[in-house]
């Protein structure tokens, strides 16, 4: 494998690349740091973290994925594997913070200032709306609605089973609504 990096980049499934990178292979090192550290930037901004801590979050879970790489029982599990990283490096820095920052608005810029106000309008009840939910329902909502994962590849991150995260992306979806009309009433 690392007399071929061109080959680990390219066309090899997952597991091949996961492999290759545990044996040493610097161009897997490379992309498999590059795809997680993608991932865990766009997953910690949808959680509301500013975009500067998403990055520094981001750069240690990389460190620490590509460091722990050689003690993963499984290149089958590492999607898995590495989804728990992610998600215990911001719970320790929600812990850390002590209290939740805002989040900061993003949002296209519209054309009339009619529009402007409808956007940020609805924008800010989202954003409270999803403030108000536990971070495991974040992190369902983020997997389901933003990433498109079927629910199987849902459960095999999480741990849980297909039926239970069917159940759980429901009950988160049906929390944000209720958290959306709730922010909305009190408008």
């Amino acid at each position: 494998m690392t007399s071929r990096p061109e080959q680990t980049r390219r066309d090899a499934t997952p597991e091949l690349l996961v492999a290759a990178a545990r044996s040493g292979d610097h161009t897997a090192i490379g992309t498999l740091a590059g795809d997680a550290f993608r991932t865990s930037v766009a997953f910690y901004r949808y959680t509301g973290v500013s975009p500067d801590h998403a990055e520094d979050l981001a750069a240690d879970a990389v460190e620490s994925i590509i460091t722990k790489l050689p003690s993963l029982r499984s290149v089958k599990k590492y999607d898995s594997w590495m989804w728990s990283i992610i998600r215990n490096r911001l719970r320790d820095y929600w812990r850390s913070k002590k209290q939740r920052r805002a989040l900061e608005p993003v949002s296209p810029t519209p054309m009339h200032p009619d529009e402007l106000a409808i956007i940020s309008e609805e924008h800010a009840l989202v954003r409270y709306a999803l403030e108000s939910l536990a971070l495991k329902d974040r992190e369902l909502l983020w997997l389901r609605e933003v990433l498109g994962l079927d629910y199987r590849t849902i459960a095999e991150r999480t741990g849980a089973s297909a039926a239970t995260t069917r159940v759980a992306c429901h009950r988160a979806r049906a929390r944000l609504q209720k958290a959306y009309e709730r922010a909305e009433e009190g408008t």
